[in-house]
């Protein structure tokens, strides 16, 4: 594989030791992977081949990996009763789509997509509309800063996310404001306030 570029450390399983880390391109697949630096050096592809030649012992390439996480976290709001987020997702109906807990290529795909819909390191996954599912066209990634701001407004009461709501809609309306400038000044996403302006979010 060809290192594209070095991410840094992190603590290796067990928690003692810093392993270097870095974004490897793997030329039997055309995928980028996350892999310790040692371990892209020394092989090959990212576990493709060996898929190839026995489906049965397929080892993706992403376990251990911060995207890889993120993908469990996801799983685990959605579909584990005991989990202490189900309450707010999986609890009040919110879906994760198949393409993305396929047994056998639910990493891969989320990972492709991730990959290929603007994440990087530090960013973090976000709905945009937050009653929508996991899937490709209600995600994006954001910095945490960005969506920590998205979850507080989320959780404000109703009444008071649409009197927000109605002013953001106002100020666009008389044509002083781009998105993007209340966006910054509401500290919430673009996404979010494209939804409020089209009457997506937070209509009485």
């Amino acid at each position: 594989m060809r290192l594209i570029r070095k991410l840094g450390t992190r603590k290796n399983k067990t928690g003692n030791n810093y392993t270097s880390w870095g974004v490897f391109w793997c030329n039997f697949c055309k995928q980028e992977v996350e892999k310790e630096l040692s371990v892209g050096r020394r092989y090959k592809s990212c576990g493709c081949v060996r898929y190839s030649e026995n489906k049965g012992d397929y080892k993706h390439g992403g376990k251990g990996t911060k995207l890889y996480n993120v993908w469990q976290s996801i799983k685990q709001r959605i579909l584990n009763p005991n989990n202490e987020a189900y309450k707010d997702y999986g609890g009040r109906g919110i879906t994760i789509c198949p393409e993305w807990t396929n047994k056998e290529n639910g990493f891969i795909n989320f990972r492709d997509w991730s990959l290929s819909n603007g994440y990087k390191e530090g960013l973090q996954i976000n709905r945009i509309n937050n009653d929508g599912n996991y899937e490709p066209s209600n995600c994006n990634f954001i910095p945490a800063k960005e969506n920590n701001k998205n979850q507080r407004l989320r959780k404000d009461s109703k009444i008071k996310n649409i009197e927000i709501a109605n002013e953001i809609r106002a100020l666009y309306a008389i044509g002083n404001y781009i998105q993007k400038e209340l966006a910054s000044r509401f500290n919430i996403s673009q996404a979010t306030i494209s939804l409020i302006i089209n009457n997506k979010q937070w209509v009485k």
